[in-house]
């Protein structure tokens, strides 16, 4: 998962992205179960990159943006995060104009009211992260992507996003996978169904 995904950039407006976007001290290597199962299913078109997780959340959002300007630069993208990559992709598409270009938005287990977990996280990050901080009383105050769809799969046995029903974004369908975890809900059928159906939709 350290190691960079090999991905070409392709100028194809009829082509549709799927983006991968992971969480806090992880790597892609987490999204290869989801990308295999989507690859089998058709949906070859993928691109997952790591990023850092140092700074802040609006950092993280630019580096996105770059990112998908320089190698994503035809059609249109579904954007799939974990955890803290949700919180990235809203950034992107509700205060840098990534509605424009994505159909699409699922959460995993993202703490989109924050988590009380995130106190003993002595970072911007983990500041931001903090329930009713003024980060997320921003991003929670701003309107819907418009055009996207957006789902929020939440874990119910998430021992991270405290407590888990801080996991439901203010918008969009709300799926509840009551018996995972913060991490094995990456591994959950549901999550696999759910977002192939969503592309399917999007053809």
């Amino acid at each position: 998962g350290f190691v960079p995904s090999a991905h070409k950039p392709k100028r194809d407006p009829d082509i549709h992205t799927v983006v991968f976007v992971h969480g806090l001290a992880a790597n892609r290597a987490g999204f290869f179960p989801l990308q295999g199962y989507l690859g089998w299913a058709g949906f070859k078109r993928q691109y997952a990159y790591n990023h850092s997780s140092l700074g802040n959340i609006e950092r993280l959002a630019l580096e996105l943006k770059r990112r998908l300007d320089r190698d994503v630069r035809g059609g249109r993208i579904t954007l799939v995060a974990h955890s803290l990559g949700g919180l990235i992709c809203r950034t992107y598409l509700q205060m840098l104009g990534g509605d424009r270009r994505v159909d699409n938005l699922i959460t995993v287990a993202t703490p989109h009211y924050g988590s009380y977990a995130a106190s003993w996280l002595p970072t911007q990050i983990g500041a931001q992260l903090r329930p009713d901080g003024p980060f997320l009383r921003k991003l929670n105050a701003l309107p819907p992507p418009r055009g996207v769809q957006c789902v929020s799969l939440v874990a119910g046995k998430d021992q991270l996003v405290l407590p888990p029903r801080h996991a439901v974004a203010p918008f969009g369908e709300e799926l509840l996978l009551p018996h995972h975890g913060h991490l094995d809900i990456m591994l959950s059928r549901s999550l696999f169904v759910k977002t192939e159906a969503m592309l399917v939709a999007s053809e």
